[in-house]
C-alpha cells in the first residue's frame, strides 16, 4: 500500500523512510485548490480539442528540453496513445511575479483564453510544493545544504497535462498509454482522474494499480534524486495501462509536475563527485533514449 502523508506536519525522516520503502507516496495538505486544478484541466481539454494544425503552432521543435505540444500518438503504430503539453518557466524567475514569470515561456497557445494564466498559477504553486518536498528529503538524508538551492529556487521543472486518448476500439497488441519507465529528474508530483486505464507502480515484484485518495498528490522519486541520495531512494518504476475491454473507453487526464535541479548542476552522491552527472546531459540523454526506443518500437519488421 502506498503511504499517505500530510505535508503540513511531515518531517524529513518520515518522508525518507516512506520513499525508501515505496519509491512513491501520497501527500495531502499540499494547498493546490480544486479551482486552480480545474483551470488547467478546462483550458487543457479545450486546447486538445483544437485542430492539429493549430496545436502544431506551439509544438516542441525537436531540440532542447521538452516543452510545448507533443503529439506522442503520431510516432508510429506502437507509439503510446497520448499527447501532452509541457510548460517550462525560467528557473529562478518566480520573484518577478506571475505575469512576468509566465512571459518567459515562448510556446503559449493563442487559444483558449486564460490558458497561460491558469497554467502559470499552478506551475508556481507546485514549484513551491516541489521545493518543500525536496527540502524534506535533504533534511531526512542529511544531504549537503550547499546543494539545496539548485533543487529549490533554481529548479528546472515542467508542468504537463497528459491526455490519454479515448479508445473506441481495442488498440494494436502491445500498444499502451505509457510504457514502463522511471522519471528523469528529482521528484514528480502527480494528479490523475479516476477514468479506467490508469497508473500502475511496480512494487514487491508486481504491478499495482494506483488509486488516488481524495485531494492527494502522488510524489514519485526520479533518477536524479536516486543518484543524489547515493542510491538510498529508489526511482519509481511505473506505467499507464489501457482501460479494460468492456466497450469504448473515454479519455484520461493526468497533471504532472516534473521537478529537476538547475540543469547546470553536477548531481553526485555526497562526497563522491566523480560518480556524478551533469543534469543537462542526463536530461537530454534520457530524451534521446526515449526517442530511440520509440523508433525501435515503431520500426517496420
Amino acid at each position: 500500500m502506498i503511504p499517505i502523508l500530510d505535508l503540513r506536519t511531515l518531517t524529513g525522516p518520515e518522508l525518507v523512510a516512506a520513499l525508501t520503502r515505496s519509491s512513491c507516496v501520497f501527500v495531502t495538505g499540499h494547498g493546490l485548490t480544486a479551482a486552480a486544478l480545474d483551470g488547467v484541466l478546462d483550458t487543457g481539454r479545450a486546447f486538445y480539442g483544437l485542430p492539429e494544425a493549430e496545436k502544431a503552432l506551439v509544438q516542441w521543435p525537436g531540440e532542447g528540453p521538452w516543452a510545448g505540444w507533443q503529439p506522442v500518438y503520431a510516432g508510429g503504430p506502437s507509439a503510446p496513445l497520448m499527447e501532452r503539453f509541457e510548460v517550462r518557466l525560467t528557473p529562478g524567475g518566480q520573484t518577478a511575479g506571475l505575469d512576468a514569470w509566465g512571459a518567459t515561456f515562448p510556446h503559449w497557445p493563442d487559444r483558449p483564453a486564460g490558458f497561460a494564466q491558469a497554467w502559470t498559477a499552478v506551475y508556481a504553486h507546485l514549484h513551491g510544493v516541489a521545493s518543500r518536498v525536496t527540502t524534506l528529503v535533504a533534511e531526512g538524508l542529511d544531504l549537503p545544504a550547499a546543494d539545496l538551492p539548485a533543487w529549490t529556487e533554481g529548479q528546472h521543472s515542467n508542468l504537463v497535462l497528459n491526455h490519454y486518448l479515448a479508445q473506441e476500439t481495442a488498440p494494436e497488441p502491445g500498444r499502451t498509454r505509457a510504457r514502463p519507465h522511471t522519471d528523469i529528474g528529482g521528484i514528480t508530483l502527480l494528479w490523475a482522474d479516476a477514468a479506467p486505464g490508469g497508473l500502475e507502480a511496480f512494487a514487491d515484484g508486481e504491478w499495482v494499480p494506483v488509486a488516488f485518495p481524495p485531494d492527494a498528490l502522488l510524489v514519485q522519486a526520479g533518477d536524479l534524486l536516486h543518484r543524489w541520495s547515493r542510491g538510498r531512494l529508489p526511482a519509481n518504476l511505473h506505467r499507464v495501462v489501457n482501460p479494460p475491454r468492456t466497450g469504448p473507453a473515454g479519455p484520461r487526464y493526468s497533471l504532472v509536475f516534473f521537478h529537476h535541479p538547475d540543469l547546470e548542476t553536477w548531481v553526485a552522491p555526497d562526497g563522491e563527485p566523480a560518480d556524478g552527472v551533469a543534469a543537462r546531459d542526463h536530461v537530454l540523454a534520457r530524451q534521446r533514449a526515449a526517442a530511440e526506443e520509440d523508433a525501435r518500437m515503431n520500426a517496420t519488421p
